[in-house]
């Protein structure tokens, strides 16, 4: 075995005269390397053990018990840590106390709590019962001397009054040390739900008239460490171990064990981590803040650390207590101190809620120089680590002792303001400044959010389906919503779901509502193209159209009544709420100029519209990853002639309207070439069902008979020829193609012209035609045939030569199944995630509002596959398609087009796997920019 490997496997001493990490965070944990770390620097961090993480694997072998070997490495270890020190566990005149934590190499769910004060016996508390009067007794008889010179009765009476009050206090430590570890131990290694110790608590708060364990006297103390022992003996399994070291043993295997559980195990399966090597466990020396506890070590500090602000040197104070330091503000990232101080306390009594903690500035009075001392070091270990932190500590009669430290929680706009100033104060760099960014402020700075100040109770809530807020008339058509938005009135589009019929109201509604749906439902994917704020089932609504009426509970919301959105949380509110408009800041572009600096990951938008076009070059898009043309056929100028066609019996029929359309759809590309020039346009042909163009209601259908001067059963008759039972698996794609190839003979002739015509005018131009809903090589095959021929006769035709990819959109698990033959014909993949989640699950992407959120709140599912992707079953056939399909195809373009392009942790994951780009909405693109940036930066870490 090599040094290094030697290293990674031994048990980590910190505190002694070398603290320097061996081993990094997989070894170590990160709380433990962090601690070895800050140790190595000359921090005044308590001595301890670190027990690397290849120990729980051994343990598990081990039928969960420690084996022999890693009892006497943990026997040795323990025993340097003793001469550090100088006392010894167990040892009844000067025993060392530890603490137990787990140290995960990155968070993760499963680990036991804390453990404080391993080494007590009920020997122990009574010998420090003993021994910490005696000092008090013997402190009290010389300072008497010494302040009365033998003379002053008076002071004497006084002094000997303080030292009994001082002697009852400090006598308590041991009791106080013993409860603690008592309950700790009771629920984290012997799994007690923690009742039974509330009620001695309770019994025994309300008899002494207190509301803390630092008010009891030593009687009162002594009985309530005992009672919580009692509480033991009825309620667990095994006996109270009076063993030191039986205690450090079953807590150290309850630790592994913990994470061993077949519910952790299963818990990182899914979340792609099952190559962690274990947990890594602290074992540190109890630091007090209560006044009473020994110090940092009997060399004060680290041994050799040497740093003037560690152990003895605040000797002479007598204040004592326990905090966190939180170098910048959360809320902010303002560069001030923030935390909270509670005196004569321990760590988790900040926690606790009893006794309620000071503000951190409070510190400054009560211990002065260790405020003082904890500053610096707050500064120091930002430049060592690269980030703000925060500290947790305690400071014991006016010593400081750091117990942990680790990069801070911050809002989303604290993040940026954090990263900003990291990098300007020269304490990391852009790219360590990057990471540090929570890409959540750039939604935060687009788009309004709602004041809720007074709001009250929401009277419905949805799935979040579009970021913002919206606050307008509720309205229950879309045509109502055009008639309104003619006259400047603002509305909210509350349906029971959405078609794209309803586009045009969709298109001036300030919010759109739905009560079925779900997070890729019509309306959450048009409303994020649009930047529309959006809720979508709201199963609690119920919508009657002939009233034009909404029913909500015990509220009924009428037409043009006040209805307010907040688009983050899902929340709607039966009222007029005032809106906190953004206010874009500067260092956003900043960051992102980090971000495209080291990305390599391309982002593009999805964008229909030359307008949407020029709005995604304006968020940095590099190109337009799909262009929908079906959006197309919904303008007023091409439905009918859209339903004519459908409405034709034979192909004649069809193509006398296709030619109708063609030049309108020529138009539009021509639009969208002009904008982009020569960055890619990956255009998709028609995909939806063409049930979806004709309208539902006889209301519509009838008003559509009379434009069209048809009888309203011609239409009838039609769209019941059309319905399908599941549309989304049925006639669309390329088996709309397949079956009436003129649809799509019309639409590439439209691309190609338009192409022809843009390059002529002398704009250079880069066209992609992506063929959706591909199962089968063989339906490839046929298509793209049928485009090269018409690629080549239209250029032939217009006298031009251009460049054309032709590819498919992988959205079905069999197309991805099957990459290996597909990659063969393709130019390019781009990976339509929205249906690939919605076909590997078997949820209806429509209908799954009604449970997903059940899913969610039962811990079934814990995050929606629709927002964010599901890296570990639909990942795995986007994975396997990229290698075969690059297999396949060496030249091979993959991409995503899904609406997990714009979601952060869909981007880093895509990055991982290999892909060239992603594309989301316009809105969206700066988003998928950082998070591209921040997934490149991260790679290389690793």
């Amino acid at each position: 075995m090599s040094a290094s490997e030697t290293e990674h496997r031994m048990i980590h001493l910190f505190g002694g005269q070398d603290s320097r990490p061996h081993g990094g965070k997989s070894a170590l944990g990160e709380k433990g390397w962090r601690l070895a770390s800050m140790s190595a620097l000359g921090a005044p961090v308590p001595p301890g053990l670190i027990l690397p993480a290849h120990y729980t694997g051994e343990a598990a072998k081990n039928g969960g018990r420690l084996p022999d070997s890693v009892r006497r490495a943990l026997r040795e270890a323990l025993s340097q840590l003793e001469e550090i020190t100088g006392r010894r566990f167990g040892d009844e005149s000067r025993p060392l106390r530890l603490s137990v934590r787990s140290s995960p190499p990155r968070p993760v769910p499963f680990s036991i709590g804390s453990v404080l004060n391993l080494g007590v016996t009920e020997k122990i508390a009574h010998s420090m019962e003993q021994a910490t009067k005696q000092v008090t007794e013997q402190a009290t008889v010389n300072d008497t001397v010494n302040d009365t010179g033998g003379g002053a009765k008076d002071s004497t009476k006084d002094s000997a009054k303080d030292s009994t009050k001082d002697s009852t206090k400090d006598s308590t430590v041991g009791w106080d040390a013993y409860r603690r570890l008592i309950e700790g131990y009771g629920v984290q290694v012997l799994g007690l739900n923690g009742g039974g110790f509330e009620a001695v608590w309770n019994e025994t708060m309300a008899s002494e008239g207190v509301e803390g364990a630092h008010e009891l006297g030593l009687e009162a103390l002594r009985s309530l460490a005992l009672g919580y022992r009692e509480v033991v003996v009825a309620e667990g399994e095994t006996p109270w171990p009076e063993d030191p070291m039986e205690q450090l043993y079953e807590t150290v295997a309850a630790a592994y064990g913990a994470w061993n559980a077949e519910e952790a195990q299963n818990w990182r399966i899914d979340h792609g981590l099952e190559h962690l090597p274990g947990t890594g466990l602290v074992l540190q020396t109890m630091a007090g803040g209560t006044g009473q506890g020994h110090g940092v070590s009997k060399h004060g500090g680290s041994k050799h650390g040497g740093s003037k602000h560690g152990g003895s040197k605040y000797g002479d104070s007598k204040n004592s207590g326990a905090g966190r330091l939180i170098t910048r503000v959360p809320a902010t990232g303002e560069k001030k101190p923030h935390g909270n101080f509670l005196s004569h306390a321990l760590g988790p009594d900040l926690s606790a809620g009893i006794r309620i903690t000071g503000h951190i500035t409070e510190m400054e009075q009560a211990a002065p120089e260790a405020y003082a001392g904890l500053l610096e070091w707050g500064e120091r270990l930002e430049k060592h680590f690269q980030d703000a932190m925060d500290i947790q500590f305690t400071v014991e009669n006016g010593t400081l002792a750091i117990l942990s430290a680790r990069p801070s929680q911050r809002t989303a706009k604290a993040s940026l303001k954090i990263a900003l100033a990291l990098v300007e104060e020269e304490i990391c760099d852009t790219r360590q400044g990057l990471i540090r960014v929570d890409p959540a402020v750039i939604d935060e700075s687009m788009h309004p959010i709602l004041d809720k100040a007074e709001a009250g109770q929401p009277i419905a809530k949805g799935l979040p389906a579009s970021p913002g807020s919206a606050v307008g008339h509720a309205v229950f058509f879309a045509e109502q919503a055009v008639e309104l938005a003619a006259q400047g009135v603002r509305t909210i589009l509350i349906r029971n779901e959405t078609t794209p019929e309803d586009i045009d109201g969709l298109k001036v509604a300030e919010g759109i509502i739905t009560a079925h749906g779900g997070l890729t439902s019509h309306a959450a994917v048009v409303a994020r193209g649009m930047g529309k704020c959006c809720i979508v089932g709201v199963g609690a609504i119920s919508i009657d159209y002939l009233v034009n009426e909404m029913t909500v509970g015990d509220h009924q919301i009428k037409r043009m009544d006040w209805i307010s959105m907040d688009g983050a949380s899902g929340e709607i509110f039966a009222a007029e709420l005032p809106q906190i408009q953004p206010t874009l800041d500067g260092g956003i572009a900043t960051v992102l100029g980090w971000a495209d600096a080291v990305r390599r990951l391309g982002v593009y938008a999805n964008a229909d519209t030359a307008e949407d076009a020029r709005h995604a070059l304006e968020q940095g898009a590099g190109g337009i990853g799909l262009c929908r043309t079906e959006h197309m056929f919904f303008e007023i100028d091409r439905i009918p002639l859209f339903r004519k066609m459908i409405l034709a019996l034979d192909q004649i029929g069809r193509a006398a309207a296709l030619a109708e359309l063609l030049p309108l759809q020529r138009k539009d590309f021509m639009a969208i070439f002009r904008v982009m020039e020569d960055r890619p346009v990956t255009i998709r042909l028609l995909d939806p069902p063409l049930n979806e163009y004709l309208p539902k209601g006889i209301r519509s259908q009838t008003r559509m008979a009379r434009a069209m001067g048809i009888p309203v059963e011609t239409i009838q008759q039609r769209t019941e020829a059309l319905s399908e039972t599941n549309p989304m698996m049925g006639h669309r794609g390329c088996r709309l193609a397949i079956t009436y190839p003129e649809i799509y003979n019309m639409q590439v002739r439209a691309i190609v012209e338009a192409a022809c015509i843009v390059k002529k005018e002398g704009v250079q131009v880069n066209p992609e035609i992506m063929v959706p809903l591909i199962s089968t090589s063989k339906e490839l095959s046929l298509i793209r045939k049928d485009i090269e021929r018409l690629v080549t006769q239209v250029t032939g035709e217009l006298g031009e030569t251009i460049a054309f990819r032709i590819g498919t959109m992988l959205e079905t698990p069999r197309a991805a199944l099957s990459a290996r033959s597909i990659a063969r014909l393709a130019d390019f993949f781009s990976f339509g995630t929205n249906d690939l989640t919605q076909m590997s699950y078997g949820f209806s992407r429509d209908d799954a509002g009604m449970f997903l959120p059940v899913y969610l709140e039962k811990g079934i599912l814990d995050k929606d596959p629709f927002m964010e992707f599901d890296q570990e079953g639909t990942g795995r056939l986007v994975e396997m398609a990229v290698k075969e399909g690059r297999e396949a195809n060496p030249d091979l373009k993959l991409g995503v087009c899904g609406e997990h392009g714009g979601d952060p942790r869909s981007v880093k994951f895509f990055h991982q796997v290999g892909l060239d780009y992603v594309s989301c909405s316009p809105f969206r693109v700066p988003v998928a920019r950082l998070a591209a940036g921040q997934a490149a930066v991260e790679a290389q870490a690793d």
